[in-house]
């Protein structure tokens, strides 16, 4: 047999013999999950911990030792260098099964970081015992290739466990889209595990129906107990609402800045203002609308996203709505099912959902927001008024950027203006249209004399930015900058006399403050949430934890912003500039971490 070709083998078996000690390791994240599955969620948690573990274990090994043996096919140098990597794999894999069953998150560069040294002393021993079984592996492997075998059921395992692996992300994206929680439960319980998500993809196809999936879905999370993997709230609710019931009505503009709230841009906001309570330095849970609107309603960070979405688990704020018999007015003109998330999280199990605003005769999202507005009013018109209600109206023609056909600018554009400059004109057009929209529900409130009898909350899911800082960035989701982090926030309380409040605030001391103000909710707030009453005596927040889209999430203090991916991080100033060798805030990381797994059983 020539070398390169015993390698090859030797590399092929040593791989399937990693998968197996991976899989073994990795029993234990099956015994953290042992209390929430039943057998399908088991069945499908045993497919993906076999599948995943593989993949971890044998792609990066064999990205290595296949580019190795085409260069220096020789042995004495592939099985070292085999053995070593395969040790370190392995013995990161204890240690984050340890930090999970602890902790419940897994290990990446920050919390290797974060490492005490008598931890790393553990690793270290760890390391030393895998290298001694991955050693004898090796030469065991090495021995049983000297001769080449006429039948061999490595290629069968092998397929069995790629068909494992593709298997996994199959049946995940079927449960994603049929709401079936104890398969898409079992995704955070795996390191590095990012599994397939359904796009639409099988409603094109016409394989489901979402009204009717979602409507299943419900009535099967009602039916299952309520332990889990969440812990939320951590204690019972005690409520007691003084006085007639108020109407709440939440009014979130997509991705409008702190700064667009000037008279010259949204004058009818701006006049709201100085007659309310006005958070001058408020900022969002995160730089896009998932993330923005989860800290809105839950008050936590929106690292909990995934968690709340598998289990269709609402807030205690719809929860507590709901309990008192509120009539909920939900009115958003983007659908809640794609980016935002908002029928699996805050409106899930709200039966007959009404998923999204058709535009009828207009176009675009101005036409949406505009048709958004009418079937508010046309709900007041109806609505039972011997009950209280809670509205949201969400509207996005800023985000899109898009106004009526000849709407007048707000701002000049000369004709050599860069391609970011036009667009800030037309996202400020966009913020000055929907503020007229906005302006016609204020005026019908005043006229059915509601104003006040209403808590009006006005605030955005996150910002937007036209590279500013000439750094690249622009949009929304790209940065945690603080164009994109930066909302407006204004609250009118029936009985509140106005004010500038200058402090930092949330978008996660948004549920505290409705929940002890319109409920007299007695719990302290860390019962259920990060956050506190915006109007009670509290310090303003130090660190904040913010995420988007992607799986990196943030941690934003009043000088500095310290951004964490799986494999690495960075830190940039106040004005988002990357600082060169800078040292991890870890006492601020340390806090965020635990804020993070806190209601995590």
């Amino acid at each position: 047999m020539r070398p390169r070709q015993r390698l090859f083998r030797w590399a092929g078996w040593f791989g399937l013999t990693q998968a197996l000690l991976f899989t073994i390791v990795g029993l234990r994240y099956l015994w953290d999950y042992r209390l929430l599955a039943p057998f399908a969620g088991w069945a499908y948690a045993a497919v993906a911990l076999v599948g995943h573990l593989s993949a971890l274990a044998c792609l990066p090994l064999f990205a290595v030792l296949v580019a190795l043996i085409l260069l220096v096919p020789h042995a004495r140098i592939v099985i070292p260098v085999g053995v070593a990597l395969a040790s370190a794999a392995l013995s990161l894999l204890v240690l984050d099964t340890l930090v999970f069953a602890e902790d419940r998150y897994h290990v990446d560069a920050v919390t290797l970081a974060l490492l005490a040294p008598t931890t790393w002393a553990f690793v270290a021993v760890y390391f030393m015992v895998g290298a001694a079984i991955e050693t004898m592996v090796a030469v065991w492997v090495w021995r049983s290739t000297a001769q080449p075998h006429r039948r061999t059921i490595g290629p069968y395992v092998a397929l069995g466990l790629a068909g494992c692996f593709v298997a996994s992300h199959l049946i995940h994206a079927w449960a994603d889209a049929h709401y079936f929680v104890p398969v898409t439960a079992f995704a955070r319980y795996l390191p590095l595990y990012f599994p397939l998500h359904d796009t639409g993809f099988q409603q094109r196809l016409g394989l489901l129906d979402r009204v009717q999936d979602r409507e299943r879905g419900i009535a099967a999370t009602l039916r299952r107990p309520p332990s889990g993997e969440l812990n939320y709230p951590l204690a019972p609710l005690r409520c007691a609402p003084r006085g007639p019931a108020l109407n709440v009505l939440l009014i979130v503009i997509d991705a409008m800045r702190a700064d667009a709230l000037a008279p010259e841009v949204a004058p009818r906001l701006a006049e709201l203002a100085n007659g309310a309570t006005r958070f001058s330095r408020h900022y969002s849970g995160g730089n896009s609308s998932r993330a923005g609107m989860f800290s809105l309603f839950y008050g936590l960070p929106p690292t909990y996203w995934e968690a709340f979405a598998r289990a269709g688990r609402p807030p205690v704020l719809m929860d507590v709505f709901r309990e008192h018999g509120y009539q909920l007015g939900i009115f958003s003109s983007a659908p809640v099912y794609r980016a935002v998330g908002l029928d699996r999280t805050a409106l899930a199990r709200l039966p007959k959902l009404r998923e999204k605003t058709v535009a009828g005769p207009y176009e675009g999202s101005s036409g949406t927001d505009r048709i958004l507005t009418a079937e508010w009013i046309e709900w007041l018109d109806r609505r039972d008024v011997t009950r209280p209600f809670f509205g949201l109206l969400y509207y996005d023609a800023p985000v899109a950027l898009d106004v009526p056909p000849n709407y007048p600018p707000v701002v000049a554009v000369t004709h050599d203006a860069s391609i970011q400059t036009r667009r800030r004109a037309q996202y400020l057009a966009a913020v000055h249209y929907v503020d007229s929209l906005v302006g016609r529900v204020l005026a019908d409130l005043e006229q059915r004399q509601l104003a006040d009898r209403t808590v009006v909350v006005v605030t955005s899911d996150h910002g937007m930015e036209f590279d500013e800082n000439h750094l690249g960035f622009t949009g929304h989701g790209t940065a945690f900058s603080t164009y994109q982090m930066h909302s407006p926030l204004v609250i009118r309380w029936p009985g509140r006399a106005p004010a500038h409040i200058d402090r930092r605030t949330s978008h996660n001391d948004v549920a505290p403050t409705l929940l002890s103000g319109v409920f007299g909710c007695m719990n302290p707030s860390s019962d259920y949430a990060t956050g506190h009453d915006l109007f009670a005596a509290v310090a303003e927040w130090q660190w904040l934890v913010a995420a988007g889209y992607s799986i990196e999430f943030a941690v934003i203090e009043p000088d500095r912003v310290t951004i964490v991916w799986p494999f690495g991080y960075e830190v940039r100033d106040g004005d988002y500039r990357l600082i060169p060798r800078a040292t991890l805030p870890r006492a601020e990381l340390r806090a965020a971490l635990q804020e993070m797994s806190r209601f995590y059983r």
